[in-house]
């Protein structure tokens, strides 16, 4: 299918375009780039794209994270400079950050309202621009910025096609998938370069943007308007080497090249030269690839040779030789930019049928090189060219190669959507007095300098907080409650933020971020995902303070007493119920207590599980314990490793005793 389906009534719900294209000032947040290692598919295409902005008139930087920008490659520090690109690293916070998939949302939040574009790309994979769009949604900061993200594979995505996932990185894997589905989703244009990318982020159940759209990749001609250096190609020209073009790494199918050659006669592979060219991986070195190759494969091959350190344009140099077939047997792929690079410079390959290749090739043509990802197959294909002898005829591309510059084009001219601002309604807020008059009296103190004014302060004392909080909201009638403890400090945009946020967003529930101490007499901020969905029966990423309507308060199952964080089996209860929770990432309370979590709160987790336990089917409702359980049990293995758990355990079986 051609890219332009995706590109029909651009304007639909959006400012017109103008007949001439207007200078736009855009940011692009890249994780990876061009010019530092590691780089991969996703670097490149930010690289192209980002040149091919600035030589379009516009006025383009590059905003990085998690990379040193003094190793930057002169080679490429030079092509941004001579394309007019901006390079500046995004903001270290003056305080750490928690938990980690938050650290360079953060980063780049502070870097993009330092300097708000006029239009921000940003990838999808981490899910880097996901504090920068919920602060739009929460009607904070970003209104008049456009956000566009440019998917190339969530981490969810290349995980699930991985199919081996190692227990200890789910947690994260959970997290990180929820800013990068919100961060689509919030998004007023999302650009893949496959329909096949779309299809999966649908079928997962994400709600795409209207404005969703396939484009293919630039390359680098493309996007720099050079002219692209053919290989040529002559019928008759003699087949004299098989080139490996990919990482050395199981998804780009080097196991199933192997196995392929492996099967194949002696005089067959004679005399031909076989060469990989892509870098290798910590997990397959050049001695574990050579490793593959049968002893007859090897001696029956003219030579077996490896190019790991070649730049783009090498690369694409030295598979232009005569006599070069390249092979790409990859597992499975998006919209692999080495097809992209063969087709643009005429160079003969064959590759797997796998994701987004078969739209980039000319129809006529996909059955001639493109092959089924399995042993069989691609000895099948090697087979074919081998036996003929000769280098077979190069591709065509399905795309012109203006396609992406004209439709980028009008990408960026596009407006966001207006948003309201308007914050109004009246505020119970209710303080929970515990044991101290002084906390107690600071804490109001706090709340009486909010720049909000709608509201009135209330303090309750009972058994527990969730009995003190049950008589204040019997004392008032506030469409909206927000609970604080004795000792929590709150700013003085706390109230406003909250109101707005909900007025802009619609939630139920409007939770932020709170400061945290440290051992050292420092603080963290610690921010919350608001839909934790399943990390929910976990710890409390739902948040600790937060603005609830009245009437859902009322629809949350009633929980016996918590024990530390009386908010966690709230809340869950709140979410299986249907209640939706948005969390605004802004540290607007400075708070003693942690969040609850199962490794230091296993009786407020059990509380939870059973929340979540009444949501689910009854023949799966034993999971959420299980799960609860699972995690528990490895908290504590990893306590008892550290030096001291068993000394503190006597200690605490002493005191339990007397």
């Amino acid at each position: 299918m051609s890219s332009s389906a995706g590109m029909a009534s651009l304007a639909g719900g959006y400012a017109s375009t103008p007949m001439q294209p207007s200078r736009r000032r855009v940011t692009v947040v890249a994780h990876e780039l061009r010019g530092f290692l590691p780089i991969g598919g996703m670097g490149t295409a930010t690289t192209f794209l980002t040149l091919a902005l600035a030589r379009a008139g516009h006025s383009v930087e590059i905003l990085l994270g998690r990379t040193d920008l003094a190793s930057i490659d002169p080679y490429w520090d030079a092509a941004y400079r001579d394309a007019g690109v901006r390079i500046r690293p995004a903001p270290a916070s003056h305080e750490p950050v928690e938990p980690w998939q938050f650290v360079h949302a953060h980063a780049v939040q502070l870097g993009l309202r330092a300097a708000p574009p006029d239009v921000v790309v940003a990838h999808d994979f981490g899910g880097p621009a996901y504090s920068a769009l919920r602060l739009r949604q929460a009607g904070v900061a970003f209104e008049d910025t456009l956000f566009v993200l440019y998917c190339h594979g969530t981490r969810r995505y290349i995980m699930d096609l991985a199919r081996d996932v190692a227990v200890k990185d789910l947690r994260n894997l959970l997290a990180v998938t929820v800013h990068e589905q919100a961060a689509v989703e919030l998004a007023d244009v999302v650009v893949s370069p496959s329909h096949y990318l779309v299809d999966w982020m649908r079928g997962q159940g994400w709600r795409l943007p209207e404005r969703t759209l396939v484009i293919p990749y630039f390359t680098r001609s493309s996007a720099t308007g050079e002219p692209v250096p053919s290989r040529g190609w002559s019928d008759g020209e003699h087949l004299d080497r098989l080139a490996f073009f990919g990482r050395l790494d199981e998804k780009k199918g080097v196991e199933l090249f192997a196995a392929a050659l492996n099967a194949l006669e002696p005089e067959l592979i004679g005399a031909v030269e076989l060469e990989f060219i892509g870098r290798p991986t910590a997990t397959w070195t050049r001695d574990r690839v050579e490793g593959l190759l049968s002893g007859q494969t090897r001696q029956a091959l003219g030579a077996v040779s490896f190019e790991t350190e070649l730049d783009q344009h090498e690369a694409l140099a030295r598979l232009g030789r005569p006599g070069t077939l390249a092979v790409m047997p990859s597992l499975q792929e998006n919209s692999p930019n080495a097809v992209y690079e063969c087709l643009e410079h005429g160079i003969p390959f064959i590759a797997s049928d796998v994701g987004g290749v078969p739209e980039l090739i000319a129809p006529d043509d996909r059955r001639r090189v493109l092959f089924e990802p399995t042993a069989r197959e691609v000895e099948a294909a090697l087979r074919r060219v081998l036996s003929a002898g000769l280098v077979p005829r190069p591709a065509d591309g399905a795309h012109s190669s203006t396609t992406a510059y004209e439709r980028w084009a009008e990408v960026v001219e596009l407006r966001p959507r207006a948003r309201s601002r308007r914050a109004d309604g009246r505020v119970d807020v209710i303080v929970v007095r515990r044991r101290s008059r002084e906390n107690v009296e600071r804490c109001v103190a706090a709340v009486e300098r909010q720049s909000y004014r709608n509201f009135t302060v209330r303090v309750s004392e009972g058994t527990s907080a969730e009995a003190a909080r049950e008589d204040a909201l019997r004392e008032g009638s506030a469409p909206y409650i927000v609970f604080l403890d004795e000792e929590d400090v709150p700013n003085e945009e706390l109230l406003q933020t909250l109101v707005q946020a909900q007025r802009a967003s619609g939630a139920d529930v409007v939770t932020c971020g709170v400061r945290l101490p440290t051992e050292d007499g420092g603080h963290v901020l610690h921010f919350f995902i608001g839909a934790a969905e399943g990390l929910g029966v976990l710890s409390n990423a739902f948040g600790t303070v937060g603005l609830f309507r009245r009437e859902v308060l009322g629809e949350a199952g009633a929980a016996s007493p918590a024990e530390a964080d009386a908010d966690w089996p709230l809340l869950a209860g709140l979410s299986v119920s249907g209640a939706r929770i948005v969390s605004v990432p802004l540290a607007l309370v400075t708070r003693n207590a942690r969040p609850g979590s199962v490794e230091l709160d296993s009786n407020d987790a059990l509380l939870v599980a059973q929340q979540l336990e009444g949501a689910l089917p009854h023949p799966s409702r034993s999971t959420a314990r299980l799960v609860a359980g699972l995690a528990a049990n490895a908290a504590q293995r990893a306590a008892a490793s550290r030096p001291g758990f068993a000394r503190r355990a006597l200690r605490r079986l002493a005191r339990s005793s007397g």
